[in-house]
């Protein structure tokens, strides 16, 4: 059997710093172009849910061009050595893909809450669905993996090591989930490790299966469920979401504090777990070489 193997080809520092910044400056630019295109085509009378789906296309698109560019043109190296092949997905990592927002649903559940359902139009439902699956969905998924564990990642573990590349980039996962969102101190704690962590997890999956579109798979469902607007899980319902889960009990810990869910205890021992295989994954593949 053929072995696998890293990229070992090396970035000078000069080359994996621009390459960071210029990652994160085509993810800004993505999103506002998809966003403001999507925009205009709405105000042309375009409907809502197909400027969504543009809007998830265009993000998408947008931001492999733009890394395909930077990788070839600037940082010296193929796509696939930054973990960006072709796209395929190991059936494992599907599986958890499925599983991870379950299991969180689940152990919830058994917390104790109640279930409260919103009706909303025709219009509006496939406004919602086609927001949460596309755009905040499999779209912003992506997008962050090839950024974050495709070309952060890559770069870092190109000048330092593996374990650099996996932590640095999961902190600063973390880390930027605080800017727009008003947070009181306890909760910007839970919220760094919990974004921490799940970053974590999102790289062993890459490191795992040499392809941020396993991790993307997972990123992407997890935001779809969790985020997107079908299913809110906290201590008061949401307006704008289709299925509502509130919480009877309004512990910080448990509600994940001023940022929500994503950021408790329950979320963040189900992101270890997952963890925990991706090791198990990964020394049972050194193993067999």
């Amino acid at each position: 059997m053929k072995k696998i193997t890293e990229s070992t080809k090396q970035l000078s520092i000069v080359r994996a710093v621009t390459g960071i910044i210029l990652s994160i400056v085509i993810l800004v630019i993505a999103q506002i172009l998809s966003l403001s295109i999507s925009e205009i085509l709405f105000n042309f009378g375009i409907p809502i849910a197909i400027c969504n789906s543009i809007a998830g296309v265009l993000y998408v698109t947008l931001t492999l061009i733009g890394v395909n560019v930077l990788c070839g043109r600037v940082l010296k190296v193929s796509m696939r050595e930054m973990r960006i092949p072709r796209f395929k997905v190991k059936s494992v990592w599907m599986l958890v893909a499925l599983f991870m927002p379950i299991m969180v649903l689940m152990f919830f559940m058994i917390t104790g809450g109640y279930w409260e359902i919103h009706r909303f139009d025709t219009e509006t439902t496939l406004s919602t669905v086609t927001s949460a699956v596309l755009f905040y969905g499999l779209a912003t998924g992506i997008v962050e993996e090839v950024i974050f564990r495709g070309v952060i990642m890559g770069c870092l573990e190109k000048q330092f090591n593996i374990q650099i590349g996996i932590i640095i980039p999961s902190v600063l996962f973390g880390a930027l989930h605080i800017i727009g969102s008003s947070l009181d101190f306890i909760s910007t704690v839970q919220l760094v490790i919990a974004g921490s962590i799940v970053g974590i997890l999102f790289s062993l999956i890459a490191y795992e299966s040499h392809s941020v579109w396993n991790n993307a798979i997972v990123h992407g469902i997890w935001n779809m469920v969790m985020i997107g607007g079908i299913l809110h899980i906290g201590t008061s319902a949401d307006s704008n979401a289709m299925f509502n889960f509130v919480l009877r009990n309004k512990m910080f810990l448990l509600s994940g504090g001023d940022f929500g869910i994503e950021a408790s205890v329950i979320s963040i021992f189900t992101y270890f777990v997952f963890c925990i295989l991706a090791v198990v994954l990964i020394k049972k593949r050194k193993k067999s070489y």
